[in-house]
């Protein structure tokens, strides 16, 4: 029956011609890539009329629409499936790459990459969120003009300070106590989707709980996490004898009464896209110290409206030593929340789906070519 919805759908385009539609094919977990595609078409579709589809398949797609792939995993899936190379002849093709470093034979991010930039002639545009992967991708072979780098956004309307009374309220419900220092870490940082008992240490979640294990020296430190895959942060913590809650939620758009219990956000990864919390954090008022990772260093100003501290040996010192500050002096607490609130307007999803459009899209929609 799908196959048939499908053809229909391709013959009425033939009978009655129609202007080009985007493809946005992003991951099927309930993650963060799938919520970069929704905002994406979303945004596109409501500003712009685009007619725009989150993982339809592909075969519904007519010679001249657009598919974005929205990870580097289904750009080299796409190029290495016989089928799916069928169906991109006559496509243009546009992929996402967020983060990564190519590494030696046998590594996976490699050999995708490596599939990737075989098949560039064919790729009108490279996506990505830093201008730290810009650099990278240039220095692989990408044009510069091929490149499009785009930062992540943000759902403002969702993502906002709760009330006083709120917070307390939502801090109670988690087992928060009220003298607690609050530091959260929302993400994926272990092997699989499973228990993830094996860190991926690119994510730094050895980093993590070294600063925690700092930190709670000084303060009463209490960790909340989300996200899947969390094993061996939290059997870490378990030793630590740091009290934490740990959440693995089903719908993403519960998340920001999470940020709005925390009294800080640490990321502690060697290696990032986004991450999205660098973003979701100032929008609920909670400030920030990063590593110098992914997005971190082209939104957020040292000092200013966040606290950044190079990815090295030492991190973990310099992080917490960092944390710590945010914590115990009030006034740079401050100043980091009311100068991260007023970033963040910038990075509205509305507007940075109007930049995918204006700076992808609206090209190839033209007849442009790069």
């Amino acid at each position: 029956m799908r196959i048939l919805s499908g053809q229909l759908h391709r013959l009425r385009r033939r009978l009655r011609p129609a202007a080009p539609e985007l493809f946005y094919l992003s991951d099927r977990e309930n993650w963060v890539l799938r919520w970069v595609g929704h905002y994406v078409t979303t945004g596109v579709r409501g500003q712009f009329g685009l007619r725009a589809h989150l993982d339809r398949p592909l075969r519904w797609a007519a010679p001249g629409d657009i598919l974005h792939f929205g990870s580097l995993w289904n750009t080299a899936a796409a190029f290495q499936s016989p089928q799916a190379r069928q169906a991109l002849a006559g496509r243009r093709l546009v992929a996402t790459l967020f983060h990564g470093q190519r590494g030696g034979p046998g590594d996976h991010f490699t050999e995708a990459i490596d599939i990737t930039l075989k098949n560039l002639s064919r790729i009108e545009r490279v996506v990505t969120a830093s201008r730290m992967m810009a650099a990278r991708l240039f220095e692989w072979g990408v044009p510069e003009g091929k490149i499009a780098c785009i930062p992540l956004g943000v759902d403002l309307s969702r993502f906002q300070p709760a009330a006083p009374e709120a917070r307390r309220r939502q801090r109670a419900a988690l087992g928060i106590p009220d003298d607690a220092v609050c530091i959260g870490s929302f993400q994926k940082d272990g092997e699989g989707w499973g228990d993830g008992l094996s860190p991926k240490l690119i994510k730094g979640p050895d980093v993590f709980l070294a600063v925690v294990e700092l930190l709670a020296k000084k303060h009463p430190v209490f960790v909340l996490l989300t996200g899947p895959a969390r094993g061996y942060v939290k059997a870490g913590l378990g030793k630590l004898g740091v009290p934490y809650r740990h959440s693995l939620l089903e719908n993403y758009l519960e998340i920001p009464r999470y940020y709005q219990c925390l009294d800080l956000y640490l990321v502690t990864a060697r290696e990032e896209g986004g991450p999205q919390a660098i973003l979701e954090a100032p929008a609920c008022g909670v400030p920030v110290v990063s590593t110098r990772v992914g997005l971190a260093p082209d939104i957020l100003e040292d000092g200013v409206s966040g606290a950044l501290v190079d990815v090295e040996d030492v991190a973990a010192l310099a992080l917490a030593q960092a944390a710590s500050r945010v914590i115990e002096d009030q006034s740079f607490r401050e100043s980091l929340v009311a100068n991260g609130r007023r970033m963040i307007q910038d990075y509205d999803w509305g507007r940075i789906a109007a930049r995918y459009y204006h700076e992808v899209y609206a090209p190839m929609l033209g007849g442009e070519r790069w």
